[in-house]
Protein backbone atom coordinates (compact mmCIF):
# COMPACT_ATOMS: atom_id res chain seq x y z
CA UNK A 1 0.00 0.00 0.00
CA UNK A 2 1.32 3.42 -0.89
CA UNK A 3 -0.04 6.91 -0.67
CA UNK A 4 -1.39 8.83 -3.61
CA UNK A 5 -0.60 12.56 -3.25
CA UNK A 6 -2.19 15.19 -5.45
CA UNK A 7 -1.70 18.94 -5.70
CA UNK A 8 -3.86 20.90 -3.27
CA UNK A 9 -6.62 23.13 -4.51
CA UNK A 10 -7.28 26.53 -2.94
CA UNK A 11 -10.32 25.22 -1.09
CA UNK A 12 -8.23 22.49 0.53
CA UNK A 13 -6.67 24.85 3.08
CA UNK A 14 -8.35 23.17 6.02
CA UNK A 15 -7.01 19.76 5.01
CA UNK A 16 -3.58 21.26 4.41
CA UNK A 17 -3.53 22.76 7.92
CA UNK A 18 -4.52 19.38 9.35
CA UNK A 19 -1.73 17.64 7.44
CA UNK A 20 0.78 20.27 8.52
CA UNK A 21 -0.25 19.94 12.16
CA UNK A 22 0.01 16.15 12.06
CA UNK A 23 3.34 16.31 10.25
CA UNK A 24 4.88 18.82 12.65
CA UNK A 25 3.60 16.88 15.63
CA UNK A 26 5.00 13.61 14.38
CA UNK A 27 8.29 15.21 13.41
CA UNK A 28 8.67 16.82 16.82
CA UNK A 29 8.13 13.51 18.58
CA UNK A 30 10.08 11.34 16.16
CA UNK A 31 12.49 10.13 18.85
CA UNK A 32 9.92 9.29 21.54
CA UNK A 33 8.42 5.94 22.36
CA UNK A 34 4.83 5.02 21.48
CA UNK A 35 3.78 5.09 25.14
CA UNK A 36 5.08 8.64 25.52
CA UNK A 37 3.31 10.15 22.50
CA UNK A 38 0.11 12.19 22.70
CA UNK A 39 -1.99 10.74 19.88
CA UNK A 40 -4.82 13.26 20.16
CA UNK A 41 -3.87 15.08 16.93
CA UNK A 42 -3.21 11.95 14.85
CA UNK A 43 -6.38 10.16 15.86
CA UNK A 44 -8.83 13.01 15.36
CA UNK A 45 -10.02 11.83 11.89
CA UNK A 46 -9.84 8.69 9.69
CA UNK A 47 -7.57 10.70 7.42
CA UNK A 48 -5.03 11.26 10.20
CA UNK A 49 -5.01 7.60 11.25
CA UNK A 50 -4.46 6.14 7.76
CA UNK A 51 -2.03 8.88 6.70
CA UNK A 52 0.10 8.33 9.78
CA UNK A 53 0.08 4.54 9.39
CA UNK A 54 1.08 4.46 5.74
CA UNK A 55 3.40 7.46 5.66
CA UNK A 56 5.74 6.09 8.30
CA UNK A 57 5.99 2.73 6.61
CA UNK A 58 7.24 4.16 3.31
CA UNK A 59 10.80 3.32 2.34
CA UNK A 60 12.15 6.86 2.76
CA UNK A 61 10.20 7.63 5.97
CA UNK A 62 10.30 4.23 7.61
CA UNK A 63 9.46 4.59 11.33
CA UNK A 64 7.19 1.71 12.39
CA UNK A 65 6.88 3.13 15.92
CA UNK A 66 5.29 6.26 14.45
CA UNK A 67 2.97 4.08 12.31
CA UNK A 68 1.79 2.15 15.35
CA UNK A 69 0.17 5.31 16.75
CA UNK A 70 -2.78 4.51 14.46
CA UNK A 71 -3.51 1.46 16.63
CA UNK A 72 -5.16 1.51 20.06
CA UNK A 73 -2.91 2.01 23.03
CA UNK A 74 -1.80 -0.71 25.42
CA UNK A 75 -1.03 -3.15 22.58
CA UNK A 76 2.23 -4.99 23.09
CA UNK A 77 2.60 -5.91 19.41
CA UNK A 78 1.21 -2.76 17.74
CA UNK A 79 4.42 -2.21 15.77
CA UNK A 80 4.35 -5.72 14.31
CA UNK A 81 0.62 -5.44 13.60
CA UNK A 82 1.11 -2.16 11.75
CA UNK A 83 3.77 -3.72 9.50
CA UNK A 84 1.65 -6.81 8.85
CA UNK A 85 -1.39 -4.71 7.96
CA UNK A 86 0.72 -2.66 5.54
CA UNK A 87 1.89 -5.86 3.83
CA UNK A 88 -1.68 -7.17 3.69
CA UNK A 89 -2.87 -3.99 1.98
CA UNK A 90 0.04 -4.13 -0.48
CA UNK A 91 -0.41 -7.84 -1.14
CA UNK A 92 -4.12 -7.41 -1.88
CA UNK A 93 -3.40 -4.43 -4.12
CA UNK A 94 -5.54 -1.94 -2.19
CA UNK A 95 -4.34 1.45 -3.39
CA UNK A 96 -5.36 4.39 -1.16
CA UNK A 97 -5.94 7.85 -2.58
CA UNK A 98 -5.02 9.97 0.44
CA UNK A 99 -7.05 12.93 -0.87
CA UNK A 100 -10.25 10.90 -0.72
CA UNK A 101 -9.99 10.01 2.94
CA UNK A 102 -12.56 11.68 5.22
CA UNK A 103 -11.01 14.53 7.19
CA UNK A 104 -13.87 15.08 9.64
CA UNK A 105 -14.03 13.88 13.23
CA UNK A 106 -17.74 13.03 13.16
CA UNK A 107 -17.65 10.86 10.04
CA UNK A 108 -20.36 8.19 9.71
CA UNK A 109 -20.52 5.38 7.19
CA UNK A 110 -23.30 6.04 4.69
CA UNK A 111 -24.40 2.39 4.55
CA UNK A 112 -24.29 1.36 8.21
CA UNK A 113 -24.81 4.79 9.78
CA UNK A 114 -22.11 4.00 12.34
CA UNK A 115 -18.87 5.84 13.13
CA UNK A 116 -16.70 3.50 11.11
CA UNK A 117 -14.63 3.85 7.92
CA UNK A 118 -13.82 0.99 5.52
CA UNK A 119 -10.58 1.36 3.59
CA UNK A 120 -11.86 -0.93 0.83
CA UNK A 121 -15.33 -2.43 0.53
CA UNK A 122 -13.84 -5.59 -0.98
CA UNK A 123 -12.25 -6.37 2.40
CA UNK A 124 -14.80 -5.51 5.13
CA UNK A 125 -12.50 -6.89 7.84
CA UNK A 126 -10.24 -3.84 7.59
CA UNK A 127 -11.87 -0.70 8.95
CA UNK A 128 -11.47 2.12 11.46
CA UNK A 129 -13.76 2.86 14.38
CA UNK A 130 -14.19 5.74 16.77
CA UNK A 131 -13.25 4.88 20.37
CA UNK A 132 -13.90 7.59 22.98
CA UNK A 133 -13.79 10.46 20.46
CA UNK A 134 -10.61 9.15 18.81
CA UNK A 135 -10.15 7.09 15.64
CA UNK A 136 -8.16 3.83 15.56
CA UNK A 137 -8.02 0.63 13.59
CA UNK A 138 -10.90 -1.41 14.98
CA UNK A 139 -10.50 -4.16 17.53
CA UNK A 140 -12.03 -6.58 15.03
CA UNK A 141 -9.41 -5.63 12.44
CA UNK A 142 -6.60 -6.12 14.95
CA UNK A 143 -7.86 -9.60 15.80
CA UNK A 144 -8.09 -10.51 12.09
CA UNK A 145 -4.66 -9.22 11.03
CA UNK A 146 -2.80 -12.53 11.79
CA UNK A 147 -5.52 -14.48 9.96
CA UNK A 148 -5.43 -12.22 6.89
CA UNK A 149 -1.64 -12.21 6.89
CA UNK A 150 -1.63 -16.01 6.76
CA UNK A 151 -4.17 -15.94 3.92
CA UNK A 152 -2.16 -13.49 1.80
CA UNK A 153 1.27 -14.91 2.64
CA UNK A 154 0.78 -18.63 3.34
CA UNK A 155 4.51 -19.25 2.78
CA UNK A 156 5.71 -16.20 4.71
CA UNK A 157 7.51 -13.11 3.41
CA UNK A 158 11.15 -13.93 4.05
CA UNK A 159 12.02 -16.01 0.99
CA UNK A 160 13.40 -13.20 -1.19
CA UNK A 161 14.95 -11.47 1.82
CA UNK A 162 17.30 -14.43 2.18
CA UNK A 163 18.73 -13.91 -1.33
CA UNK A 164 21.63 -11.49 -0.90
CA UNK A 165 24.26 -10.34 -3.29
CA UNK A 166 24.59 -7.81 -6.11
CA UNK A 167 23.24 -10.21 -8.72
CA UNK A 168 20.03 -10.97 -6.88
CA UNK A 169 19.49 -7.36 -5.86
CA UNK A 170 20.03 -5.92 -9.36
CA UNK A 171 16.74 -4.43 -10.56
CA UNK A 172 15.06 -4.36 -13.94
CA UNK A 173 12.02 -2.07 -14.21
CA UNK A 174 12.08 -1.67 -10.45
CA UNK A 175 11.96 -5.43 -9.76
CA UNK A 176 14.96 -7.45 -8.57
CA UNK A 177 16.48 -10.29 -10.58
CA UNK A 178 15.46 -12.74 -7.85
CA UNK A 179 11.80 -11.81 -8.24
CA UNK A 180 12.00 -11.95 -12.05
CA UNK A 181 13.43 -15.46 -11.74
CA UNK A 182 10.66 -16.38 -9.33
CA UNK A 183 8.02 -15.07 -11.74
CA UNK A 184 9.57 -17.09 -14.57
CA UNK A 185 9.52 -20.29 -12.50
CA UNK A 186 5.93 -19.55 -11.46
CA UNK A 187 4.88 -19.21 -15.11
CA UNK A 188 6.51 -22.55 -15.95
CA UNK A 189 4.70 -24.18 -13.04
CA UNK A 190 1.38 -22.65 -14.14
CA UNK A 191 1.93 -23.97 -17.68
CA UNK A 192 2.51 -27.49 -16.36
CA UNK A 193 -0.62 -27.20 -14.22
CA UNK A 194 -2.56 -26.04 -17.29
CA UNK A 195 -1.38 -29.04 -19.32
CA UNK A 196 -2.24 -31.61 -16.62
CA UNK A 197 -5.62 -30.10 -15.74
CA UNK A 198 -6.51 -29.83 -19.45
CA UNK A 199 -5.92 -33.55 -20.00
CA UNK A 200 -7.85 -34.47 -16.88
CA UNK A 201 -10.79 -32.15 -17.67
CA UNK A 202 -11.08 -33.38 -21.26
CA UNK A 203 -11.13 -36.97 -20.04
CA UNK A 204 -13.78 -36.30 -17.37
CA UNK A 205 -16.09 -34.07 -19.44
CA UNK A 206 -15.58 -35.81 -22.78
CA UNK A 207 -15.76 -39.34 -21.38
CA UNK A 208 -17.83 -40.43 -18.35
CA UNK A 209 -19.74 -37.15 -17.97
CA UNK A 210 -20.67 -37.01 -21.65
CA UNK A 211 -21.96 -40.59 -21.60
CA UNK A 212 -23.83 -40.05 -18.34
CA UNK A 213 -25.63 -36.96 -19.67
CA UNK A 214 -26.22 -38.50 -23.10
CA UNK A 215 -24.62 -35.59 -24.96
CA UNK A 216 -24.36 -35.83 -28.78
CA UNK A 217 -21.06 -35.88 -30.64
CA UNK A 218 -21.65 -32.31 -31.85
CA UNK A 219 -20.58 -31.00 -28.42
CA UNK A 220 -17.04 -32.40 -28.71
CA UNK A 221 -15.53 -29.14 -29.97
CA UNK A 222 -17.22 -27.21 -27.14
CA UNK A 223 -15.96 -29.75 -24.61
CA UNK A 224 -12.40 -29.19 -25.81
CA UNK A 225 -12.86 -25.43 -25.46
CA UNK A 226 -14.32 -25.76 -21.96
CA UNK A 227 -11.45 -28.03 -20.90
CA UNK A 228 -8.85 -25.53 -22.13
CA UNK A 229 -10.62 -22.59 -20.52
CA UNK A 230 -11.05 -24.34 -17.15
CA UNK A 231 -7.40 -25.37 -17.18
CA UNK A 232 -6.29 -21.84 -18.05
CA UNK A 233 -8.51 -20.39 -15.32
CA UNK A 234 -7.08 -22.83 -12.77
CA UNK A 235 -3.50 -21.92 -13.74
CA UNK A 236 -4.39 -18.20 -13.65
CA UNK A 237 -5.81 -18.48 -10.14
CA UNK A 238 -2.64 -20.27 -9.01
CA UNK A 239 -0.58 -17.43 -10.47
CA UNK A 240 -2.84 -14.88 -8.75
CA UNK A 241 -2.48 -16.73 -5.45
CA UNK A 242 1.33 -16.48 -5.49
CA UNK A 243 1.66 -12.86 -6.66
CA UNK A 244 1.65 -11.34 -3.12
CA UNK A 245 4.63 -13.53 -2.17
CA UNK A 246 6.89 -11.47 -4.47
CA UNK A 247 6.09 -8.22 -2.59
CA UNK A 248 6.55 -6.11 -5.70
CA UNK A 249 6.17 -2.32 -5.75
CA UNK A 250 2.62 -1.31 -5.02
CA UNK A 251 1.93 0.24 -8.43
CA UNK A 252 3.26 -2.83 -10.23
CA UNK A 253 1.36 -5.10 -7.86
CA UNK A 254 -1.92 -3.23 -8.39
CA UNK A 255 -1.58 -3.29 -12.19
CA UNK A 256 -0.65 -6.97 -12.21
CA UNK A 257 -3.49 -7.95 -9.87
CA UNK A 258 -6.01 -5.93 -11.89
CA UNK A 259 -4.82 -7.42 -15.18
CA UNK A 260 -4.86 -11.01 -13.93
CA UNK A 261 -8.20 -10.42 -12.20
CA UNK A 262 -9.83 -9.07 -15.37
CA UNK A 263 -8.31 -11.94 -17.37
CA UNK A 264 -9.81 -14.42 -14.88
CA UNK A 265 -13.24 -12.82 -15.22
CA UNK A 266 -13.00 -13.06 -19.02
CA UNK A 267 -12.16 -16.75 -18.70
CA UNK A 268 -15.16 -17.30 -16.42
CA UNK A 269 -17.43 -15.57 -18.95
CA UNK A 270 -16.05 -17.70 -21.79
CA UNK A 271 -16.54 -20.87 -19.75
CA UNK A 272 -20.18 -19.98 -19.05
CA UNK A 273 -20.72 -19.18 -22.74
CA UNK A 274 -19.27 -22.52 -23.84
CA UNK A 275 -21.32 -24.42 -21.24
CA UNK A 276 -24.41 -22.62 -22.57
CA UNK A 277 -23.40 -23.67 -26.11
CA UNK A 278 -23.18 -27.28 -24.95
CA UNK A 279 -26.65 -26.98 -23.45
CA UNK A 280 -28.09 -25.57 -26.67
CA UNK A 281 -26.37 -28.27 -28.72
CA UNK A 282 -28.10 -30.84 -26.53
CA UNK A 283 -31.45 -29.05 -26.96
CA UNK A 284 -30.95 -28.92 -30.74
CA UNK A 285 -30.27 -32.65 -30.66
CA UNK A 286 -33.61 -33.14 -28.90
CA UNK A 287 -35.73 -30.75 -31.01
CA UNK A 288 -34.49 -32.32 -34.24
CA UNK A 289 -36.44 -35.40 -33.21
CA UNK A 290 -39.69 -33.38 -33.04
CA UNK A 291 -41.96 -32.67 -35.99
CA UNK A 292 -41.98 -28.91 -35.43
CA UNK A 293 -39.19 -27.49 -37.60
CA UNK A 294 -39.54 -23.98 -36.17
CA UNK A 295 -37.80 -25.19 -32.99
CA UNK A 296 -34.70 -25.81 -35.11
CA UNK A 297 -34.59 -22.08 -35.88
CA UNK A 298 -35.48 -21.08 -32.32
CA UNK A 299 -32.38 -22.66 -30.80
CA UNK A 300 -29.79 -20.50 -32.66
CA UNK A 301 -31.77 -17.35 -31.83
CA UNK A 302 -31.99 -18.27 -28.13
CA UNK A 303 -28.29 -19.13 -28.17
CA UNK A 304 -27.38 -15.66 -29.49
CA UNK A 305 -29.64 -13.92 -26.99
CA UNK A 306 -28.21 -16.00 -24.12
CA UNK A 307 -24.64 -15.15 -25.15
CA UNK A 308 -25.51 -11.45 -25.26
CA UNK A 309 -27.01 -11.63 -21.76
CA UNK A 310 -24.00 -13.53 -20.39
CA UNK A 311 -21.53 -11.05 -21.87
CA UNK A 312 -23.57 -8.07 -20.63
CA UNK A 313 -23.65 -9.37 -17.06
CA UNK A 314 -19.98 -10.34 -17.26
CA UNK A 315 -18.93 -6.88 -18.45
CA UNK A 316 -20.83 -5.33 -15.54
CA UNK A 317 -18.83 -7.50 -13.13
CA UNK A 318 -15.59 -6.51 -14.87
CA UNK A 319 -16.45 -2.81 -14.60
CA UNK A 320 -17.25 -3.23 -10.91
CA UNK A 321 -13.93 -5.03 -10.44
CA UNK A 322 -12.19 -2.02 -12.03
CA UNK A 323 -13.99 0.30 -9.55
CA UNK A 324 -16.03 1.96 -12.29
CA UNK A 325 -19.37 3.41 -11.19
CA UNK A 326 -21.68 0.95 -12.92
CA UNK A 327 -24.86 2.61 -11.63
CA UNK A 328 -24.05 5.92 -13.28
CA UNK A 329 -22.91 4.12 -16.41
CA UNK A 330 -26.13 2.12 -16.63
CA UNK A 331 -28.17 5.28 -16.09
CA UNK A 332 -26.37 6.92 -19.00
CA UNK A 333 -26.80 3.83 -21.13
CA UNK A 334 -30.52 3.74 -20.29
CA UNK A 335 -31.00 7.31 -21.47
CA UNK A 336 -28.91 6.65 -24.56
CA UNK A 337 -30.72 3.36 -25.09
CA UNK A 338 -34.06 5.16 -25.06
CA UNK A 339 -32.84 7.56 -27.72
CA UNK A 340 -31.49 4.69 -29.80
CA UNK A 341 -34.73 2.75 -29.38
CA UNK A 342 -36.74 5.74 -30.61
CA UNK A 343 -34.42 6.14 -33.57
CA UNK A 344 -34.41 2.42 -34.35
CA UNK A 345 -38.03 1.63 -33.56
CA UNK A 346 -38.34 -0.55 -36.66
CA UNK A 347 -35.46 -2.72 -35.48
CA UNK A 348 -37.07 -3.06 -32.05
CA UNK A 349 -40.39 -3.85 -33.73
CA UNK A 350 -38.76 -6.56 -35.83
CA UNK A 351 -37.13 -8.07 -32.74
CA UNK A 352 -40.43 -8.33 -30.88
CA UNK A 353 -42.06 -9.54 -34.08
CA UNK A 354 -39.62 -12.45 -34.17
CA UNK A 355 -40.48 -13.23 -30.54
CA UNK A 356 -44.19 -13.30 -31.43
CA UNK A 357 -43.51 -15.62 -34.36
CA UNK A 358 -41.60 -18.04 -32.16
CA UNK A 359 -44.29 -17.92 -29.47
CA UNK A 360 -47.37 -18.14 -31.73
CA UNK A 361 -45.75 -20.40 -34.35
CA UNK A 362 -48.03 -19.42 -37.26
CA UNK A 363 -45.77 -21.44 -39.56
CA UNK A 364 -42.65 -23.56 -39.45
CA UNK A 365 -39.68 -24.22 -41.65
CA UNK A 366 -40.73 -25.77 -44.96
CA UNK A 367 -44.32 -24.44 -44.88
CA UNK A 368 -45.81 -22.87 -47.97
CA UNK A 369 -47.27 -19.53 -46.91
CA UNK A 370 -49.14 -16.80 -48.75
CA UNK A 371 -49.63 -13.16 -47.78
CA UNK A 372 -50.06 -10.01 -49.86
CA UNK A 373 -48.46 -10.88 -53.20
CA UNK A 374 -45.84 -13.26 -51.79
CA UNK A 375 -46.00 -17.03 -52.20
CA UNK A 376 -43.17 -19.25 -51.11
CA UNK A 377 -41.61 -21.71 -48.71
CA UNK A 378 -40.23 -20.60 -45.34
CA UNK A 379 -36.50 -21.33 -45.14
CA UNK A 380 -35.31 -19.45 -42.04
CA UNK A 381 -36.71 -17.31 -39.24
CA UNK A 382 -34.10 -14.91 -37.89
CA UNK A 383 -34.00 -12.24 -35.21
CA UNK A 384 -34.82 -9.46 -37.66
CA UNK A 385 -36.39 -11.06 -40.75
CA UNK A 386 -37.82 -14.25 -42.22
CA UNK A 387 -36.33 -15.73 -45.38
CA UNK A 388 -38.85 -17.08 -47.91
CA UNK A 389 -37.98 -19.01 -51.06
CA UNK A 390 -40.46 -18.04 -53.77
CA UNK A 391 -41.62 -20.37 -56.52
CA UNK A 392 -39.45 -18.36 -58.91
CA UNK A 393 -36.50 -19.64 -56.81
CA UNK A 394 -35.72 -16.14 -55.53
CA UNK A 395 -35.24 -15.21 -51.86
CA UNK A 396 -37.52 -12.69 -50.17
CA UNK A 397 -36.53 -11.23 -46.79
CA UNK A 398 -39.61 -10.09 -44.89
CA UNK A 399 -39.14 -8.04 -41.68
CA UNK A 400 -40.64 -9.94 -38.75
CA UNK A 401 -42.43 -6.83 -37.50
CA UNK A 402 -44.27 -6.59 -40.82
CA UNK A 403 -44.90 -10.33 -41.02
CA UNK A 404 -46.33 -10.46 -37.49
CA UNK A 405 -48.99 -7.89 -38.49
CA UNK A 406 -50.03 -9.65 -41.70
CA UNK A 407 -52.80 -12.16 -42.30
CA UNK A 408 -50.77 -15.21 -43.29
CA UNK A 409 -52.39 -18.07 -45.18
CA UNK A 410 -50.39 -21.14 -44.20
CA UNK A 411 -50.86 -23.57 -47.02
CA UNK A 412 -48.43 -25.95 -45.34
CA UNK A 413 -50.83 -26.61 -42.43
CA UNK A 414 -53.55 -27.99 -44.69
CA UNK A 415 -54.60 -31.48 -43.66
CA UNK A 416 -55.81 -32.19 -47.21
CA UNK A 417 -55.20 -30.60 -50.59
CA UNK A 418 -58.29 -29.59 -52.52
CA UNK A 419 -58.91 -30.57 -56.13
CA UNK A 420 -61.65 -28.67 -57.93
CA UNK A 421 -62.29 -28.48 -61.65
CA UNK A 422 -65.02 -28.47 -64.29
CA UNK A 423 -64.69 -31.15 -66.95
CA UNK A 424 -66.15 -29.69 -70.14
CA UNK A 425 -67.44 -32.35 -72.54
CA UNK A 426 -69.07 -31.88 -75.91
CA UNK A 427 -72.81 -31.52 -76.34
CA UNK A 428 -72.99 -34.56 -78.62
CA UNK A 429 -72.09 -36.87 -75.74
CA UNK A 430 -75.01 -39.24 -75.10
CA UNK A 431 -76.65 -38.92 -71.65
CA UNK A 432 -75.97 -42.58 -70.89
CA UNK A 433 -72.31 -42.10 -71.60
CA UNK A 434 -72.29 -39.03 -69.38
CA UNK A 435 -73.80 -41.05 -66.55
CA UNK A 436 -71.22 -43.80 -66.99
CA UNK A 437 -68.47 -41.20 -67.13
CA UNK A 438 -69.58 -39.56 -63.87
CA UNK A 439 -69.73 -42.93 -62.12
CA UNK A 440 -66.29 -43.75 -63.42
CA UNK A 441 -64.93 -40.50 -62.03
CA UNK A 442 -66.31 -41.40 -58.62
CA UNK A 443 -64.67 -44.80 -58.79
CA UNK A 444 -61.34 -43.15 -59.62
CA UNK A 445 -61.59 -41.07 -56.44
CA UNK A 446 -62.52 -44.14 -54.38
CA UNK A 447 -59.68 -46.20 -55.78
CA UNK A 448 -56.89 -43.63 -55.37
CA UNK A 449 -54.99 -44.28 -52.09
CA UNK A 450 -54.51 -40.61 -51.12
CA UNK A 451 -58.04 -39.27 -51.63
CA UNK A 452 -60.49 -38.57 -48.83
CA UNK A 453 -63.29 -41.07 -49.37
CA UNK A 454 -66.01 -39.50 -47.21
CA UNK A 455 -66.13 -36.03 -48.70
CA UNK A 456 -66.15 -35.62 -52.47
CA UNK A 457 -68.59 -34.41 -55.12
CA UNK A 458 -68.82 -35.42 -58.81
CA UNK A 459 -71.96 -34.19 -60.61
CA UNK A 460 -73.27 -32.86 -63.87
CA UNK A 461 -73.17 -29.19 -62.90
CA UNK A 462 -73.90 -26.69 -65.68
CA UNK A 463 -74.38 -26.04 -69.38
CA UNK A 464 -71.72 -23.84 -70.89
CA UNK A 465 -71.67 -21.99 -74.19
CA UNK A 466 -69.91 -24.82 -75.93
CA UNK A 467 -69.77 -27.63 -73.36
CA UNK A 468 -71.55 -29.65 -70.74
CA UNK A 469 -69.75 -29.09 -67.43
CA UNK A 470 -69.13 -31.80 -64.83
CA UNK A 471 -68.03 -30.59 -61.38
CA UNK A 472 -65.23 -32.66 -59.78
CA UNK A 473 -64.52 -31.70 -56.14
CA UNK A 474 -62.49 -33.77 -53.65
CA UNK A 475 -59.53 -33.71 -51.21
CA UNK A 476 -56.38 -35.80 -50.98
CA UNK A 477 -53.45 -36.05 -48.60
CA UNK A 478 -50.08 -34.51 -49.47
CA UNK A 479 -47.23 -33.39 -47.22
CA UNK A 480 -45.92 -30.75 -49.59
CA UNK A 481 -46.50 -29.16 -52.94
CA UNK A 482 -44.47 -31.81 -54.75
CA UNK A 483 -46.69 -34.60 -53.44
CA UNK A 484 -49.74 -32.53 -54.31
CA UNK A 485 -48.63 -32.18 -57.92
CA UNK A 486 -47.90 -35.89 -58.05
CA UNK A 487 -51.39 -36.76 -56.78
CA UNK A 488 -53.09 -34.36 -59.19
CA UNK A 489 -51.16 -35.85 -62.08
CA UNK A 490 -52.23 -39.41 -61.25
CA UNK A 491 -55.91 -38.55 -60.88
CA UNK A 492 -56.06 -36.38 -63.99
CA UNK A 493 -54.32 -39.08 -66.00
CA UNK A 494 -56.89 -41.62 -64.82
CA UNK A 495 -59.67 -39.26 -65.94
CA UNK A 496 -58.16 -39.09 -69.41
CA UNK A 497 -57.99 -42.88 -69.61
CA UNK A 498 -61.63 -43.14 -68.58
CA UNK A 499 -62.68 -40.57 -71.18
CA UNK A 500 -60.75 -42.41 -73.86
CA UNK A 501 -62.39 -45.74 -73.02
CA UNK A 502 -65.90 -44.29 -72.98
CA UNK A 503 -65.22 -42.16 -76.07
CA UNK A 504 -66.03 -38.95 -74.24
CA UNK A 505 -64.71 -35.88 -76.03
CA UNK A 506 -63.67 -32.74 -74.18
CA UNK A 507 -65.06 -29.51 -75.56
CA UNK A 508 -63.22 -26.35 -76.43
CA UNK A 509 -64.67 -22.93 -77.20
CA UNK A 510 -66.24 -22.99 -80.68
CA UNK A 511 -69.12 -21.55 -82.69
CA UNK A 512 -71.28 -23.15 -85.38
CA UNK A 513 -72.74 -21.02 -88.22
CA UNK A 514 -75.94 -22.15 -89.93
CA UNK A 515 -77.08 -20.58 -93.23
CA UNK A 516 -80.84 -20.56 -93.36
CA UNK A 517 -82.64 -20.69 -96.75
CA UNK A 518 -85.92 -18.94 -97.42
CA UNK A 519 -88.47 -20.68 -95.26
CA UNK A 520 -91.26 -22.49 -96.95
CA UNK A 521 -94.74 -22.54 -95.66
CA UNK A 522 -94.46 -24.21 -92.24
CA UNK A 523 -96.16 -27.47 -91.81
CA UNK A 524 -97.05 -28.13 -88.20
CA UNK A 525 -97.74 -31.68 -87.29
CA UNK A 526 -99.07 -31.22 -83.81
CA UNK A 527 -99.79 -34.82 -83.22
CA UNK A 528 -96.22 -36.04 -84.01
CA UNK A 529 -94.60 -33.32 -81.84
CA UNK A 530 -96.78 -34.14 -78.89
CA UNK A 531 -95.92 -37.79 -79.22
CA UNK A 532 -92.17 -37.00 -79.28
CA UNK A 533 -92.45 -34.71 -76.23
CA UNK A 534 -94.45 -37.32 -74.36
CA UNK A 535 -91.91 -39.99 -75.18
CA UNK A 536 -89.05 -37.78 -73.98
CA UNK A 537 -90.85 -36.91 -70.76
CA UNK A 538 -91.54 -40.57 -70.13
CA UNK A 539 -87.84 -41.31 -70.60
CA UNK A 540 -86.83 -38.54 -68.23
CA UNK A 541 -89.44 -39.73 -65.75
CA UNK A 542 -87.99 -43.22 -65.88
CA UNK A 543 -84.50 -41.73 -65.31
CA UNK A 544 -85.60 -39.84 -62.20
CA UNK A 545 -87.48 -42.92 -60.94
CA UNK A 546 -84.28 -44.87 -61.30
CA UNK A 547 -82.23 -42.24 -59.43
CA UNK A 548 -84.71 -40.96 -56.83
CA UNK A 549 -87.45 -43.60 -56.42
CA UNK A 550 -91.04 -43.94 -57.80
CA UNK A 551 -91.71 -40.20 -58.13
CA UNK A 552 -92.40 -38.83 -61.60
CA UNK A 553 -92.44 -35.31 -62.93
CA UNK A 554 -95.85 -33.73 -62.72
Amino acid sequence: MTLCFKSLKPNDSKRFITRLTIGLFLFGTSFSLHSQIDTSEVNQTPYGVIYNHLYYLQEDTYQPERASISFPENLDNSVELSKQLKKILDGKGYYVDINRLPDVANFRDSLTGEEVYFINRDEPRIYLEKIEDRWFYSRSTISQIPVMFQEVFPFGTGFFQNLHGPIWEYQILGISIAKWLGLFLLLIGCFLIFYVVNLFTRWIVGGPLKKRLGLPDTVDKYIRKVARLISLLFATRIFLFFIPVFQMPIRTNVLLLKFVGVFSLFLIILIIVQIANIGFQYLEYIVKKTENTLDDQLMPVLSRITNIIIWSIGLIYILEFLDINVTALLAGISIGGLAIALAAKDTVKNFFGSIMIFLDRPFQIGDWIHFDDIDGTVEEVGVRSTRIRTFANSIVYVPNGLLADKVVDNMGLRQYRRFKTDLEITYDTPPTTIDHFVNGLREIINKHPSTKKDNFEVHLNSFGKSSINILVYFFFEANDWKEELKGRHQIMYAMLLLAEDLRVSFAFPSQSVYVESMPAEPVIRVTAAEKQLSSSLDRIDEYFKEKHGPKSIQ
